[in-house]
């Protein structure tokens, strides 16, 4: 499973996790595993509506932390106060169209809706429900009424729904979901306003019908920083050629295949952004002619490729950037830092990240990056070998501490 967050994000994390008696029930004890794993503390909520599709002790096996149902289970405690103090967030999926009615209304009559009474800003819910259900303008009102009090909302994918009809109303799957909660929890906001553009993947240059010029690119790299980028508050476009990479929800997203095409889409989504993370892996070279039909190799000895130069797309962005920042990147399998000195003038870009090229630990195709940081005021910073998730907040947390305002 891909998702895009810090991996130390979640450690030391105390979720109340909610579960009310929608059908999507079983994919909270997903949920409530994904986080126990990642160094989260668990505690789960359940309604008795919940009990008749999921049982606590699931809950209890995966979390390693006992599951409540009763409010009156925490002996001397006053449990739904003090599950909601030491907590982090409480998250509730799936919320049926029942619970949001009783959170808009401030109905607390068990356990899960007077726990959402006490702390409105910690409350992210998750709605799921039949198409019709959702769209019923009496749960969209109940919606407008939770999320005007401070709660937050993951909005239902579209899809096909439990009833056998299709529409929206479907919780999301796992690693959208995660990366929903993500986005309402990460504590910086820095983007707040900003359009924040990011290239993403490899470029292809096709000589004919079968073949392409290319490089291993994966674009997880550029889903990191994607994802950060939302978190922080930005509004994310990525402009993206070939990924193998499930690439981050909540992003806007612009597929493009060769580098011409990568140039056009980001030379029009330049105008309007503030800032350009140029991650994608653009081949510096195309065929000069393109065969219509596959090239065959009878009667031939040696094939001989003419190439001519791609836009240097960095460079060209950059050239009247005026207040905006540009990040760009390079990959090297000899003097990194060397080579983004070099660029970093080249380019006339803010911050060159240059990555090494290592087979199976750094570089292309891999989950990690050895990285340095160097920046257009004389900055440089050298990190370890990093999980490329964490790369990307290193290199927005050096954007956010060298770049202010």
């Amino acid at each position: 499973m891909i998702v895009y967050h810090p991996t130390q994000f979640w450690k030391g994390k105390k979720i109340v996790l909610g579960v009310t008696g929608g059908i999507a029930a079983f994919k909270a004890i997903s949920l409530a595993s994904y986080f126990t794993k990642a160094g989260a503390r668990v505690k789960t909520c359940l309604t008795e509506n919940a009990l008749s599709l999921v049982g606590k002790s699931s809950f209890e096996a995966v979390t390693r932390e006992r599951a409540y149902v009763g409010l009156f289970e925490g002996g001397g405690e006053i449990l739904h106060i003090d599950l909601v103090r030491e907590s982090d967030a409480v998250i509730v999926v799936p919320a049926t169209a029942n619970i949001l009615g009783k959170a808009a209304s401030g109905i607390g009559d068990d356990l899960l809706s007077t726990i959402l009474l006490v702390d409105p800003s910690k409350v992210i819910l998750a709605p799921a429900m039949n198409v019709t259900m959702w769209k019923n303008p009496v749960v969209q009102d109940n919606l407008e009424k939770v999320v005007s009090r401070g709660m937050k909302v993951i909005y239902p994918a579209s899809g096909s729904l439990a009833c056998g009809e299709e529409g929206e109303g479907r919780l999301p799957e796992l690693e959208e979901l995660v990366e929903g909660i993500f986005y309402h929890l990460y504590p910086r906001t820095e983007f707040q306003g900003k359009k924040v553009l990011i290239s993403a993947g490899a470029t292809r240059e096709w000589l004919d019908p079968a073949r392409f010029i290319s490089n291993p690119a994966s674009g997880f790299m550029g889903g990191a920083l994607a994802s950060l980028a939302r978190a922080c508050g930005g509004e994310v476009k990525m402009v993206v050629g070939n990924v193998s990479s499930r690439l981050p929800s909540g992003v806007e997203i612009e597929r493009v295949e060769t580098a011409q095409e990568m140039e056009i889409a980001l030379k029009r989504e330049w105008g309007n952004s503030d800032i350009l993370f140029m991650n994608a892996a653009v081949s510096d070279f195309r065929p000069l002619s393109f065969s219509p039909s596959k090239i065959k190799k009878e009667g031939k000895e040696e094939l001989t490729l003419t190439l001519v130069k791609n836009p240097d797309i960095l460079s060209e962005l950059a050239k009247n950037k005026g207040n905006k920042i540009v990040v760009g990147f390079c990959a090297e399998t000899d003097n990194p830092q060397e080579e983004a000195r070099k660029k970093l003038q080249k380019k006339n870009a803010d911050i060159i990240v240059a990555n090494l090229i290592a087979c199976g630990e750094s570089g292309f195709e891999t989950s990690t990056n050895k990285a340095w940081i160097v920046d257009c005021r004389g900055g440089e910073k050298e990190l370890p070998l990093l999980d490329k998730r964490d790369l990307a907040e290193e290199i927005v947390s050096y954007l956010f501490d060298h770049f202010r305002g």
